[in-house]
């Protein structure tokens, strides 16, 4: 504000009581003081009666306009470069409309809350914070081995969302997105919202028909203005609020600084928001044809699972689509006219997809989120290449070590084993043929695959994450190390391995020639891990196992392969069940899967305690 804006605000609040206290509230002399008044008074600014001074009809104009002017400018927090890797979800609400929380409610059949972690995690989330209250015990059990931190807002009965979110303040040490539970809504809108520029923001679309609309109004810099379930207090309706909000730590601090002087303790957290955006800058994010909805009652809820989610995943599809489309004409060089068919095919941690480029067709594999913490992209590019020239897999035209992305030739006619045909006496002779061609091939791998240091690597993420182990599993684990002696004293092999034999990564093509795919895990290991590795992720029956060592070996298997078998049967269970955790505490589900092979672990331990260690035979 300057000189002359000053004087007119300072008359027109207090009066013109004399010169000198006129001097005083301006800090400025007395003669500067007389010569203002004069020249705002030429300029019709100021009328003069008596000795006293008046804001005119003009001076009260500029005075409008400088405040308003004033109004619109917001202040910037500190800008955060790292993106955010944390979210907070509120789920503590009590709805009489369900027998449960709205947030384990099913859609697509998958809860609410799932969807959400999903669309998360595929957008970078490392950590989770779900605060809970109404029944809480559905939600513990439901996230029980999983690592997703449970905060509970006791009093959810009697406050509102900023009393949930202030009860998570604890774990609330850097820049995070808030979403509720009670919604399903594109991924689209969270990735939006994650690789927007603007630090603290809010997500925004359409108005729609939820009954329950918190409308919003910008203002000319695309700022929250106001935000209000009564259209009526609202000048215009720039859009309508959805429980995504992305926050800074600087935000946050003032939510909890306001929330502290706050006596309503049903607040919400996005009035909160309102207020401190009166003055610091809050943007709202605008997603156009947003397909989403709030569930509150059986109304929404029908709706959201009849009409709107089927409608969100063709778009998923269609997206997916797109994105591949898009990557393989950057990766190839291709123009859109060439691409000729794209269409979503299998993965269970990667998204594969079948396509037809000039009348010839390849599997084009985009990997899923976080691999890359696990995968040595560049290993698996030399690995992949030099096993594609020994012709146990497809061509391959193109290969990104950065960000894993891979375009091979199409198996003709291609059949994949699953573990009841990977049973089959037919396919244990192709199967036990390109398992012996690697195994006895002077081919050189990158790497060495050592289950003891793979384990150790998703032990690190469990525990950085903040997951748990299964009940029981220090026991397990001891063992497990225990066994790395017992394989120095039998004297592992050393030999090019695949090191990751589901039935899935056996493919046949039309002339009945078998592939093995999927290299991310190759390098050197006892030969012995595969075999053990196919036989455990398939079932084999005790009979259908020694048939298969008889085709691999060509031979009855001595004790000393056979305790082999079984230590690397433990190890690739516990494994593998340390992966499912480590995946987990980024907000995947595997249902019961890591449990299941965990609880495998200690049966076999059993079994390899009674049958190799209580009776202390030498090899």
């Amino acid at each position: 504000m300057d000189k002359y804006d000053r004087i007119l605000y300072i008359i027109n609040q207090q009066g013109m009581q004399s010169q000198r206290k006129l001097a005083d509230a301006m800090e400025v002399s007395l003669g500067q003081v007389n010569y203002l008044l004069k020249e705002m008074a030429d300029k019709g600014l100021l009328e003069k009666t008596g000795k006293i001074y008046r804001v005119t009809r003009e001076g009260k104009k500029i005075l409008e306009e400088k405040i308003r002017i004033r109004q619109t400018e917001k202040l910037d927090f500190t800008g955060n470069t790292e993106g955010v890797k944390l979210a907070v979800i509120l789920a503590a609400g009590c709805s009489p409309a369900f027998e449960k929380p709205e947030g384990l409610l099913e859609i697509g059949g998958m809860p609410l809350i799932e969807h959400m972690i999903q669309a998360l995690h595929n957008q970078g989330i490392e950590k989770i914070i779900v605060v809970v209250g109404d029944r809480k015990e559905q939600y513990e059990e439901y996230f029980a081995h999983r690592g997703i931190i449970l905060v509970e807002n006791k009093r959810y009965k009697w406050s509102g969302t900023m009393a949930s979110l202030f009860a998570a303040k604890e774990y609330l040490t850097e820049d995070f997105l808030l979403a509720e539970s009670n919604q399903i809504l594109e991924e689209v809108a969270i990735e939006k919202i994650l690789t927007s520029k603007e630090q603290n923001c809010m997500l925004l679309a359409s108005p729609s028909d939820s009954m329950d609309e918190a409308y919003v109004e910008l203002d000319e810099s695309g700022s929250i203005f106001r935000i209000s379930k009564d259209i009526k207090q609202l000048n215009r309706v720039d859009a309508e609020l959805i429980g995504v909000s992305k926050i800074s730590m600087e935000l946050f601090e003032k939510m909890v600084q306001y929330y502290g002087k706050n006596e309503n303790p049903y607040l919400n957290y996005e009035y909160a928001i309102e207020s401190i955006g009166r003055i610091y800058r809050i943007a709202g994010i605008l997603v156009d044809d947003l397909i989403w909805s709030v569930i509150e009652n059986e109304t929404l809820y029908q709706k959201a699972s009849r009409i709107l989610y089927p409608k969100m995943m063709k778009r998923v599809v269609l997206r997916k689509e797109n994105k591949a489309r898009e990557t393989l004409q950057e990766c190839l060089h291709l123009k859109d006219e060439d691409i000729e068919q794209v269409s979503i095919g299998g993965g269970m941690t990667n998204q594969n997809f079948f396509v037809k480029v000039k009348g010839k067709h390849y599997i084009l594999r985009i990997p899923g989120a976080c691999t890359e913490v696990f995968i040595n992209r560049p290993a698996e590019q030399y690995n992949s290449r030099i096993a594609s020239g020994l012709g146990l897999n497809p061509p391959i035209l193109y290969f990104d070590p950065v960000n894993g992305v891979k375009v091979t030739e199409y198996i003709r006619g291609a059949r994949t084993l699953n573990p009841g045909t990977a049973r089959l006496e037919a396919y244990m002779r192709k199967t036990t043929a390109i398992l012996k061609k690697l195994h006895n091939s002077q081919i050189k791998l990158q790497g060495d695959f050592n289950v003891w240091d793979e384990y150790d690597k998703y032990k690190c993420e469990i525990l950085k994450n903040g997951g748990a182990f299964y009940e029981g599993f220090g026991e397990l684990e001891e063992f497990f190390y225990h066994l790395q002696s017992e394989l120095r004293r039998m004297k592992a092999d050393r030999r090019p391995c695949h090191n990751d034999l589901v039935a899935e990564n056996f493919v046949s093509d039309e002339a009945g020639r078998m592939y093995l795919i999927d290299w991310e895990y190759a390098g050197y290991n006892d030969p012995l891990w595969d075999v053990a590795a196919h036989l455990l992720e398939c079932e084999f029956s005790k009979g259908e196992e020694e048939l298969y060592l008889q085709y691999y070996l060509e031979k009855e298997p001595g004790r000393t392969e056979k305790r082999k078998l079984l230590l690397f049967k433990i190890c690739q269970d516990v494994l593998w069940s340390a992966w499912t955790i480590a995946k987990e505490t980024k907000g995947e589900d595997f249902g019961a899967y890591g449990e299941s092979r965990y609880q495998r672990a200690l049966d076999m331990k059993k079994e390899y305690e009674s049958e190799y260690e209580e009776k202390h035979e030498e090899e």
